[in-house]
């Protein structure tokens, strides 16, 4: 009978172990279902979940863009340009120009002579011959030397369109010129402007923006002047001349210069602190609710102001990542986090 009742009490037990054990296998079944679908979630390509503390513990913060009108410009750079040579050139342009005045003064003189000369022969010989023929020599040698003046000048006048152009050759000649004596005194500087080779202009820019590096980077306006006959020495580009006030601008600078280039546009400016680098590509972080910020691909060919301007895929008034960017693309990249447990239920089997 003890036996008998023994066995019973045995039987009981392993019934109570065995429905132990499949209780215990059945419940991480259950729970995977949820673990699963919550970190399907969260890995979204692109796109990272804080909550606010997190946001708030990692200092994330974000800027909201707005629209602007955008100029778009060439960047570039500009010579200044030493005004000593073009100075000199004005003396010698005067110089010739002076004497050829003179010779055609005394060629004019020595012609009104020779024919005053001439008549009075023609009528009864009351001036001689010889007279006359010394006349006639006098305005054939006048004349030679204002062919020879002429040609002196046309040579110097050739010269200086070659180096300088017309506008700055007519300065040069011009018996008062307020843009050249601006240049001697210093008060205005002469640049020389590339332009790229791929910068094909309709028009050219009246005005452009220097940026004077003596003065911690500020800038200046300078104006057209006339197109340069000489192509840029180190771009081979076709070059410009402008005008600027002196300012910081020294003799020998090579200066950056910003010219309009087309049309202007209607977009947004990215600021620099916004761009990460992820695949050699640019990109920002863009706040699309409370607590998920997606990371969005940008365009690093329109320079502006503080950032660059795009003009396509942003809108006014969306927030950007300007600080912690480079921590949500760490965020990003992260594994997913393991389910509790896994990995590891093999441990306790001993």
């Amino acid at each position: 009978m003890t036996n008998n009742r023994n066995s019973f009490a045995g039987m009981i037990a392993a019934l109570i172990i065995v429905g132990a054990v499949a209780a215990l296998c059945s419940e991480p079944t259950q729970a995977a279902k949820p673990v699963e679908s919550a970190q399907a979630a969260s890995t979204t390509p692109g796109t990272v979940e804080l909550t606010r503390a997190q946001r708030t513990a990692s200092g994330i913060e974000t800027q909201t863009l707005r629209m602007i009108r955008f100029q778009p410009e060439t960047r570039t750079h500009a010579s200044v340009l030493d005004p000593g040579p073009l100075l000199q050139l004005r003396g010698q342009l005067r110089s010739a120009q002076v004497q050829t005045d003179a010779a055609r003064a005394e060629a004019a003189a020595s012609g009104r002579e020779y024919r005053r000369l001439a008549l009075l022969n023609s009528q009864g010989h009351t001036v001689s011959d010889k007279v006359t023929e010394a006349a006639h020599a006098a305005w054939e040698t006048d004349r030679a030397h204002l062919q020879s003046a002429q040609a002196i000048l046309s040579a110097a006048r050739d010269t200086a369109r070659s180096r300088w152009g017309g506008v700055l050759t007519g300065w040069a000649l011009a018996a008062r010129s307020p843009q050249l004596d601006a240049l001697d005194s210093g008060q205005q500087a002469l640049l020389s402007v590339a332009l790229p080779r791929s910068g094909a202009m309709r028009s050219l820019a009246p005005t452009i923006r220097v940026v004077v590096p003596a003065t911690g980077g500020s800038e200046i306006t300078a104006q057209l002047v006339s197109p340069s006959p000489l192509a840029d020495p180190l771009t081979q580009s076709a070059t410009y001349f402008y005008r600027a006030p002196r300012a910081g601008l020294r003799t020998g600078m090579r200066v950056e210069a910003l010219s309009p280039a087309g049309q202007a546009l209607d977009g947004v400016t990215i600021p620099n602190s916004a761009v990460v680098w992820y695949a050699n590509r640019p990109w920002a972080y863009v706040q699309s609710d409370a607590t998920h910020f997606t990371r969005r691909e940008i365009a690093v060919d329109t320079p502006a102001p503080g950032g660059w301007f795009v003009a396509q895929g942003w809108r006014g008034g969306e927030r950007v990542v300007v600080k912690g960017a480079a921590l949500l693309l760490s965020q990003e990249f992260q594994p997913p986090p393991q389910p509790a447990g896994s990995g590891g239920g093999d441990d306790d089997d001993d």
